[in-house]
């Protein structure tokens, strides 16, 4: 309990708040202070009341601890994601800017992976230099105990991996054990799926670009992200079309399939969904391997 006050200092500083506003009422001023330092412990009703202060439920405080040290690099890594959806580029470029000659392994994995947002969202992450993204390469390789930050950057970092068959296996294995760790955590439950699913999505396509059509390996891969049981809808649409790509390849009737794959791109199209024009792509790009693979391997 010691350690506890240490990180409730840490998010009390980042939300810009006085010891008095967070535990008047509840401890005293010198108590406080011996708190924040890990000498003094308190009890479980008085951390919920200042949880319940500083805005955040009992699952996001304990992956805050968990992840201590790594609390200022989630930050970032948030703006990098916001910059990312907002198609900032500016944003993107001046935070790599900003961390590419840091000294420290973070920073350094924070500028590759604004340099990776860049290329994945605004460019072809197949023509992506691995050079810049080296960091984060490494970092997601070595780093044993992944936290959701590794995986969240997996996302658009898998594509790193695309001419290192290792580095990407033993990173997919990362990623599922990281994903079913944060299934319990209900305030990270809906991104971890989304995160898992734009990761097997990433992973077929690396495989199907590299010309390995592996489909036990692929169908194997899409079966163990249980997309169907996913309750974020965003997600289990993700898993559908990764499902549908699969078939595309491998299935028994690819006529049926290609309308399959029109009707959900459409659905996706009058749903407005951001999605649309990234599966759209991903699907117009692929149609003519598939067709090439099916003339060739006679499925």
């Amino acid at each position: 309990m010691k350690k506890i006050g240490r990180t409730i200092k840490l998010i009390r500083k980042r939300k810009k708040l006085t010891q008095k506003e967070v535990y008047a009422g509840i401890i005293s001023r010198n108590f406080a202070s011996k708190f924040e330092n890990g000498v003094n412990s308190i009890e479980a009703e008085k951390l919920f009341v200042i949880l319940k202060r500083l805005g955040m439920s009992l699952n996001e405080f304990q992956f805050i601890h968990e992840n201590n040290e790594k609390y200022k690099f989630n930050t970032v890594l948030n703006e990098i994601d916001i910059a990312a959806e907002n198609q900032n580029y500016d944003k993107l470029a001046k935070i790599h800017a900003q961390y590419k000659d840091s000294l420290s392994l973070d920073g350094q994995v924070v500028a590759a992976t604004a340099y990776i947002k860049i290329y994945v969202h605004g460019n072809n992450p197949l023509t992506m230099s691995v050079g810049p993204a080296y960091p984060l390469q490494e970092h997601l390789k070595i780093d044993v105990n992944w936290s959701f930050s590794e995986l969240r950057s997996f996302v658009d970092g898998i594509f790193i991996f695309r001419k290192d068959s290792l580095g990407l296996k033993l990173c997919m294995n990362k990623a599922f054990d990281t994903y079913i760790k944060y299934q319990n955590f209900i305030d990270l439950k809906a991104k971890a799926e989304q995160s898992m699913a734009s990761i097997v999505l990433n992973y077929v396509q690396i495989q199907l670009t590299n010309f390995n059509y592996n489909s036990v390996d692929l169908e194997r891969t899409i079966k163990k992200s249980d997309y169907k049981s996913m309750r974020n809808f965003s997600a289990k649409l993700t898993g559908e079309f990764t499902q549908l790509l699969c078939e595309l390849y491998f299935g028994n009737n690819q006529k049926r399939i290609i309308l399959e794959c029109h009707n959900f791109l459409q659905m996706l199209k009058k749903l407005e969904s951001p999605d649309y024009k990234v599966f759209q792509s991903i699907y117009n790009y692929h149609l003519p391997y598939s067709q090439s693979y099916r003339r060739n391997h006679s499925v």
